[in-house]
């Protein structure tokens, strides 16, 4: 099977392996990225588990809080060069985009509602004749918790929201948005091991299944051998459990701890831009 060189160039930036390895997993999966992906896990590259597959395209994200900080909403719009995506005109349009979003729960709704006479849709299209570059609203991400806060990466390609069980006055603002940074930058995949898909998990235990087989070892020892590392694979991708990004002697559990042992993550979202 002949792989197109852009598919292999895609695996390689999606993974960072090398070329010759990518094109093997590529010819080995019939081109499918994801199957290419656990290929390469599978002989033991060090891959993250959790990305999306999507076509890279320009853009950024903003995000935004209501005053009373009880929602939140993240919007991302593309554009067609990395040069527009740093452009303030640009991000000066988003950023009115992402205040009036504040008042919709659908993308659908943001895109035909109306700002000074004219939709959001008609605002970018006119946006686009100024510009000379094709535009979308990607993204339209929206939350609500008793307190939300929310971080942006300064690249604005990465965005996080998240809403914790207590309001304003029981909850430590500067902790959460530490928390807002961690899941920031470690991308956890779920807040706990309840919540951690059983897909993600089984398909983790047939990667890690795979390498231990090829041990020389007997099988009671290998059952144990899989199943510790299924279970560090769960605390090391879920927030509670993840060591916190800033004393890694505690864990973010223990960090919230600190400050307020009733205080939960109800829900977040981390989005990348694709």
């Amino acid at each position: 099977m002949k792989i197109p060189a852009i598919q292999i160039k895609k695996l390689r930036k999606l993974t960072g392996i090398g070329i010759m390895d990518c094109k093997e997993a590529l010819i080995n999966s019939n081109g499918n990225l994801d199957k290419a992906i656990n290929f390469l896990r599978k002989k033991g590259e060090n891959i993250a588990t959790k990305r999306s597959f999507l076509e890279v395209k320009e853009g950024a994200l903003h995000s935004s809080i209501n005053d009373d900080q009880t929602f939140g909403v993240i919007i991302g719009l593309s554009c067609e060069t990395d040069f527009l995506s740093k452009n303030k005109n640009f991000l000066d349009f988003l950023s009115t985009l992402s205040k009036i979003s504040l008042l919709y729960h659908t993308k659908k709704k943001f895109l035909s509602s109306l700002y000074r006479g004219r939709t959001i849709q008609d605002l970018i299209i006119e946006k686009m004749g100024v510009v000379g570059e094709k535009m979308e609203l990607k993204i339209f991400e929206r939350i609500e918790s008793p307190f939300v806060t929310g971080y942006i990466h300064n690249n604005r390609k990465i965005a996080t929201l998240v809403g914790f069980s207590n309001h304003t006055k029981g909850i430590n603002k500067t902790m959460a948005r530490d928390i807002s940074m961690h899941i920031t930058a470690m991308n956890p995949i779920a807040i706990d091991e309840k919540e951690i898909p059983d897909s993600i998990v089984e398909k983790e235990k047939e990667i890690i299944s795979y390498q231990v087989e090829k041990e020389n070892k007997p099988s009671d020892i290998k059952k144990k051998i899989i199943l510790g590392k299924v279970r560090k694979f769960i605390l090391e991708n879920t927030l509670l459990n993840q060591k916190f990004i800033k004393d890694n002697k505690i864990t973010i559990r223990e960090y919230m701890n600190k400050f307020n042992k009733n205080l939960k993550v109800q829900i977040y979202k981390r989005i990348t831009f694709p």
